[in-house]
Order: structure tokens, then C-alpha cells, then sequence
């Protein structure tokens, strides 16, 4: 019979050291708890967890609570940074199972490849992956064509139709696309950083942006004005035939 990998993505938690802390209004760590609480009774247990970025705001004191609230989940959690993250602290706290930070990880028929966009010149928020990440996710999806791939990293690589967001996108999106474009088996790419929901397809390649676990920006707004959309996640089933099927759960009704 044939077997189902999920996955659930959780993207942009913004934690900080303090847990009444709130992002444009909404106490982070609480809506990141309602989150998990909802993927406890729906959705889990799950073949592996992603994490796609901006795990903390600037705050490396937040890792902790990061730490002890996804490291009972009964799934591998792979993470990566995003442009609030401290590189450096989530080595140093999160280098242990459950967790992995970046690299790939083989499910089944699937690789779930976790790309690096985090970059120190960044000046306003933008990612950019950089020749050597570049070189390895070419590697990577050269090693494993032989496996339908899920791509997850934290900045858009395509349009927002958002002018303040696509400024804020991905740097070097043409080669990392024309990467894609030279395998196949690129199934699906997630990503996180725009507080809101995407789904469309690049011929045969699903792409999707996953909303925030707290806030949302509203969607095709050429600036930052925060959406009524409530926290959500993703939850991602992938079929031995290279079939992806997902949903964005949202957490309606929520109220902190």
C-alpha cells in the first residue's frame, strides 16, 4: 500500500525572552503554543517538523523556549534561519536531535532539502543564498535524483506581487530557480518571511509561503499592513508518486 510522509512547516514564530512580548500586536509565544496545541490534536504525529526562519526576533534569549516547546513533538525538526535569526545561537542550542540545522533529510521516497538564506550584509531583511549554497543544493539535488524533493528555505524566491515585500525577497532568486529548473524532481518549495499565504505552480513545481505562527501581512499590499488573518501552519502530505497535497491551517476564532 502506498505511504504518505507528512510534514507540518511552522515559519516566522518571532519569539523573544520576554513571553508577553508582541510583534505588531500579537504576543508571539502564546500564538506560537495555539499552533502546536491545534497540530497536537489534527495533525501529529508527523514524519518530520520544518521550521523555516525568523525563529526569534533579534533575541537569542528566545531560543530556549523554542527549544523546550518543539523538542517533544515525536518528529525529527528541521530548521533554518531567517533574517532575525542568530545564526551562531541556534549552533549552539540546537545542534542535538530532534533538531537539524539545514542540510537534507530523506523521508521515504522524498528529500526534504533546508536551504540557508540567512546573509550578514543584509541590510533591510532580504535573503540571499550565496555561490556556496547555491553549489549545494545543486549537489544535493544531483545526488538524489532518484527522489521526489520538497525545497524549504525562508525568503520568497519568486514574487509577492507586494512592493514592499519583494524588496525584501530573495537576492539571488534567477539562479536558484534555474537550479530547479535543470532537476525535475523539485516537487515543491515552501518558504515563510511574507506573514501570509501562497499557493501556485511554476510549470510542474508547487510553490508555497506558509503564514506566520503569529501575525500576517495583508496580501498584495505594496507595503506592511497587518492582515485580520489569524495565526496558521502548513501541513504537507507527500505520495510515494511525487503527489503533494496541502492545506494552510488557520487558527479562526483565535483570540490571545
Amino acid at each position: 500500500m502506498p505511504s504518505v510522509i507528512r510534514l507540518l512547516q511552522f515559519t516566522d514564530t518571532h519569539l523573544m525572552a520576554d513571553p508577553a512580548a508582541s510583534l505588531r500586536g500579537v504576543r508571539t509565544l502564546p500564538s506560537l503554543e495555539a499552533c502546536l496545541a491545534l497540530a497536537r490534536r489534527r495533525h501529529l504525529p508527523a514524519d518530520a517538523i520544518a521550521v523555516t526562519g525568523d525563529l526569534v526576533q533579534d533575541d537569542p534569549e528566545a531560543y530556549g523556549s523554542l527549544e523546550l516547546l518543539l523538542d517533544d513533538l515525536g518528529a525529527p525538526v528541521l530548521l533554518i534561519p531567517g533574517n532575525h535569526d542568530v545564526p551562531a545561537e541556534m549552533e549552539r542550542r540546537l545542534s542535538r536531535p530532534p533538531f537539524q540545522l539545514g542540510g537534507v533529510r530523506v523521508l521515504g521516497c522524498w528529500a526534504v532539502v533546508m536551504l540557508d538564506t540567512w546573509f550578514a550584509e543584509s541590510d533591510d531583511g532580504e535573503g540571499q543564498l550565496g555561490p556556496d549554497e547555491l553549489a549545494r543544493l545543486e549537489a544535493t539535488l544531483e545526488a538524489h535524483r532518484d527522489r521526489h524533493t520538497l525545497v524549504c528555505l525562508h525568503h520568497p524566491p519568486v514574487s509577492m506581487e507586494a512592493a514592499g515585500l519583494d524588496a525584501l525577497g530573495l537576492l539571488d532568486a534567477e539562479p536558484f530557480l534555474a537550479i530547479l529548473d535543470r532537476h525535475p524532481q523539485v516537487r515543491g518549495v515552501a518558504w515563510g518571511h511574507a506573514h501570509q499565504s501562497l499557493d501556485r505552480y511554476r510549470g510542474a513545481t508547487r510553490l508555497m509561503c506558509t503564514p506566520s505562527t503569529c501575525m500576517q501581512f495583508r496580501p498584495r499590499d505594496p507595503g506592511f499592513v497587518v492582515d485580520h488573518r489569524p495565526p496558521g501552519y502548513r501541513v504537507l502530505d507527500l505520495h510515494d508518486d511525487g503527489g503533494l497535497a496541502t492545506e494552510v491551517v488557520w487558527l479562526e476564532g483565535y483570540a490571545q
